[in-house]
């Protein structure tokens, strides 16, 4: 699945950044203290590690200074925040998709999906960088990562939700006539999108003129009057100076399900019309301008098998709803 933790995603950037400082070899593990493997809580059937509360708690301090100034958590609102959000954080979308997985004889720390993470790395190495194992120890340790919990990242997002799917279609749990596909696809289980993206790391421009840009064009999208004024107020915003992203040339849009890319990103998508306009919606790395459109039969048409993979996630994903439903959260001693 796409859509993970928000501060693991933010950072994967950063980390990467860090990395490319110098080069790494790092498919071989590194093992960290003792007290990293740690179990501080269950969700259901799954250990959470105090290497993941750790890195949560300590980048959401950082959050919380970076708003609020250095001394955020001397108020007691601020400490409270921080536990909440800590806790909740780990009673995820990502720990279900992980004891679904042990559902389906999957682990991701075992068998094809080590194995892939291993090569993922490799890849991802090998391709930016050159070998330096102390440069990547480094650079993990400056992010308040271990080499174990950036794998289970890895695996998670990468290659956990597809191997499920693969399962899936091996024991027969998935549709997959196309007429039934193709009223899927059709159905409010995907969506359609075009978005404005203005990148907050772009030196262009200063963190206020990036916001303020943000609202200026989603204000000039969403005061069109009609369906027609607004899609061509949005492919002016898309074709302007400020839009970041250019992974739709062609102007198709994107077609999702829920459970395949950013939350908030989803939640925004979902909620709109057809040729409804979103809300400014801000991430760590940028601000959204979001439009729904209606789907296009040829597209569809054209791109059924890549759709039809797709669809298989609707399914999965309700299955994720279900199990997450189920999970409750429970500290031990440690925890």
């Amino acid at each position: 699945m796409k859509r993970i933790s928000r501060i693991v995603a933010a950072l994967l950037a950063v980390i990467l950044l860090a990395l490319s400082l110098s080069s790494c070899a790092a498919a071989r593990p590194v093992y960290a203290s003792p007290r990293a493997t740690k179990v501080v809580a269950t969700v259901g059937d799954v250990e959470i590690l105090y290497e993941e509360l750790y890195f949560i708690t300590m980048n959401y301090i950082k959050e919380l200074k970076l708003a609020h100034g250095e001394n955020a958590l001397e108020s007691e609102a601020h400490r409270a925040e921080l536990e909440r959000f800590v806790w909740e954080s780990l009673r995820s979308r990502e720990a279900a998709l992980i004891s679904l997985g042990y559902l389906y004889g999957l682990d991701v720390y075992e068998g094809d999906i080590k194995d892939s993470v291993s090569t993922t790395l490799e890849d991802m190495l090998e391709t930016q960088f050159e070998g330096d194992r102390g440069a990547y120890i480094e650079a993990l340790a400056t992010m308040h990562l271990t080499d174990h919990y950036m794998r289970k990242y890895i695996a998670v997002s990468e290659h956990l939700a597809n191997a499920i799917v693969l399962e899936m279609l091996h024991r027969g749990e998935l549709v997959t006539d196309d007429a039934a596909v193709l009223a899927t696809i059709n159905s409010d289980a995907f969506v359609r999108t075009v978005h404005v993206f203005i990148d907050k790391t772009s030196a262009a421009y200063t963190a206020e003129q990036h916001r303020e840009h943000a609202f200026a064009l989603q204000a000039e999208v969403a005061a069109a009057t009609t369906d027609a004024a607004r899609f061509d107020a949005m492919c002016e915003a898309i074709g302007g100076k400020y839009n970041n992203d250019f992974g739709d040339p062609l102007g198709n849009g994107y077609y999702f399900t829920r459970g395949e890319m950013n939350e908030a990103y989803e939640e925004a998508a979902f909620a709109l019309t057809e040729y409804g306009v979103s809300d400014v919606l801000e991430t760590a790395k940028g601000y959204y301008i979001i439009m729904r459109l209606p789907k296009d039969e040829a597209y569809i048409r054209d791109h059924f098998e890549t759709l039809k993979n797709q669809s298989y996630f609707v399914t999965l994903n309700k299955k994720v709803e279900e199990k997450l439903s189920g999970m409750t959260l429970q500290k031990t001693k440690f925890g």
